[in-house]
């Protein structure tokens, strides 16, 4: 993945975590300040910033998938209650910590749990393998 003679500096480490926590904006915002200063940025804070931007981008295309397929099932006399089922299930809050006020869905808490994965790589200073995106993101990010 990256060699080891690569040192990784706080503020790479911080600016990948930043871009995770913010589903990306802060690793577009680096990228183009980086432009602007005509720098290159190094391969494991590119990898990170572009994968929180792809995570992002996925976490809004499922939304919108859900948002499209039930509102479409809804209008649909046997499939409005299977759709409300469905609905009801995803949206059950399955973990509630009160004395913080976090509560999360089934969705909300794979994507937690995830971004705690990622950013315990990052703090580690090693780049974590997410099944299918991280093949997408070596064929990509070969090309920079």
């Amino acid at each position: 993945m990256q060699p080891e003679s690569l040192k990784i500096t706080p503020l790479e480490k911080i600016i990948s975590i930043l871009s995770y926590v913010s589903m990306g904006f802060i690793g577009f915002i680096w990228i183009i300040i980086a432009y602007l200063c005509k720098r290159k940025l190094k391969y494991f804070l590119m990898y990170n910033i572009c994968q929180s931007m792809v995570i992002s981008i996925f976490l809004a295309i499922l939304n919108l998938l859900l948002e499209l397929i039930f509102n479409i099932f809804s209008h649909i006399p046997i499939l409005d209650a299977i759709a409300g089922i469905l609905n009801y299930i995803i949206s059950i809050k399955i973990v509630r910590l009160t004395q913080i006020g976090l509560s999360f869905n089934i969705i909300e808490l794979v994507v937690f749990l995830l971004l705690i994965y990622l950013i315990t790589g990052i703090c580690m200073g090693r780049l974590f393998y997410v099944p299918v995106l991280t093949k997408f993101l070596n064929r990509v990010m070969k090309r920079f």
